[in-house]
């Protein structure tokens, strides 16, 4: 039996929002698709002033805010738990969605059980393996395992973003029943093979030959270091290639002095990071802690061949034709297969049947649809 009414009405907290990630980019897709669909969707969060049009958004001020030692660039902020729990009984929500287990995911929890409603988490973010990377500490990572264990372990439904971390979520004893995937999609609009332009990088200093393009947030547990070795071994053997790093974040200091050759545009967004893609010619994506991988899809849309690891939620989203599954870390298999495309690179015409074959599947419509569908007829066990 459903615990839903009638007429749901569906509150979902993030404590990123108006960041330049994945979650966040995620939630607005959907809440946007949310109010095309004319669905009773609102976002709630905590984050100070923000401007986001075409979403319907309670934001609430924080009673303080601070930042990540990590990430300096990444501030959270203390909701205020007893506004948010008279909010969510005064507008009769029937359901809480929770993306993230930071302070305001954490108030959402209290509040909506409280309250008796239906809970949803998302398992957005693989952060036992980030504590690994960024503190080389074994007892860090079994404590985020320990407080994703306790934090998930509350809600009546839990969406991953891939079958890998379903699976290991199973083998960590969750009810498979209480396990979904996340649909998820595309800008269409903005990734697109015809946004290519011949001299994108060349202006900003390309002159080597092919492009290799990361995307992405530039912090050590995206296996950047391993990325800064390919291209040393590649560069050392005389390959004709050039590397661009598109993104920010606190390891980009230190890949600078790695590969002062490499080309740092920082943040990019709109139709230059559109052109960004479609511009260079291969896109490596080495991380083995990524759960999804947005910004594959991305690269693959734009009419690139990926390659990326055998480790994360990234290989499940190669179909034939967009590139390769390698093996995490093994330095030779990865210089060898960009060699190997060096030599014979994927024909355009290949690259573009598969990126417009991807762009028909893959848009935020259709993704809000499944998941509006999953989420609100799902009956709880």
């Amino acid at each position: 039996m459903s615990h839903f009414a009638k007429s749901p009405h569906i509150a979902w907290f993030t404590d990123t929002l108006d960041d330049v990630n994945g979650v966040a980019r995620t939630i607005r897709a959907m809440s946007g698709a949310a109010t095309r669909a004319g669905k009773p969707l609102t976002v709630i969060t905590c984050r100070g002033a923000i401007d986001l049009p075409g979403i319907r958004l309670e934001n609430f001020s924080p009673l303080v805010d601070f930042k990540l030692p990590a990430y300096k660039a990444q501030t959270l902020t203390v909701p205020p738990a007893r506004k948010i729990l008279n909010y969510l009984r005064r507008e009769k929500f029937t359901e809480v969605i929770i993306s993230t287990p930071g302070p305001v995911g954490l108030a959402a929890l209290l509040t909506a059980k409280l309250l008796g409603l239906r809970t949803v988490g998302i398992d957005h973010t693989d952060f036992p393996q980030y504590a690994r990377f960024l503190t080389g500490s074994a007892v860090l990572e079994g404590l985020a395992w320990r407080l994703m264990d306790w934090f998930y372990g509350a809600f009546d439904l839990v969406y991953v973003n891939s079958e890998c971390y379903r699976r290991r979520w199973t083998r960590r004893g969750f009810d498979p029943q209480r396990l979904g995937i996340l649909p998820r999609g595309l800008d269409t609009q903005l990734f697109d093979h015809r946004r290519r332009e011949e001299n994108f990088w060349r202006r900003r200093g390309a002159d080597r030959g092919k492009v290799l393009l990361y995307v992405g947030r530039v912090s050590k547990e995206k296996e950047l270091e391993f990325l800064a070795k390919i291209f040393h071994e590649l560069s050392v053997s005389g390959a004709p290639i050039d590397l661009a790093i598109v993104g920010e974040g606190p390891y980009r200091a230190e890949m600078q002095k790695k590969i002062p050759r490499a080309i740092f545009t920082g943040p990019l967004g709109g139709g230059e990071l559109g052109a960004a893609y479609a511009s260079a010619d291969l896109f490596l994506f080495p991380s083995t802690t990524d759960t999804f991988g947005n910004v594959v899809l991305e690269a693959a849309a734009s009419g690139l061949p990926v390659f990326v690891s055998d480790i994360g939620g990234p290989k499940e989203l190669l179909t034939p034709g967009m590139g390769q599954v390698l093996p995490a870390g093994n330095l030779p298999a990865w210089a060898t297969a960009v060699r190997d495309w060096l030599q014979n690179p994927t024909a355009r015409d290949t690259l573009t049947l598969t990126a417009d074959q991807i762009r028909r599947e893959r848009n935020w419509d259709t993704a809000f649809e499944k998941f509006w569908a999953l989420t609100v007829t799902k009956a709880i066990p």
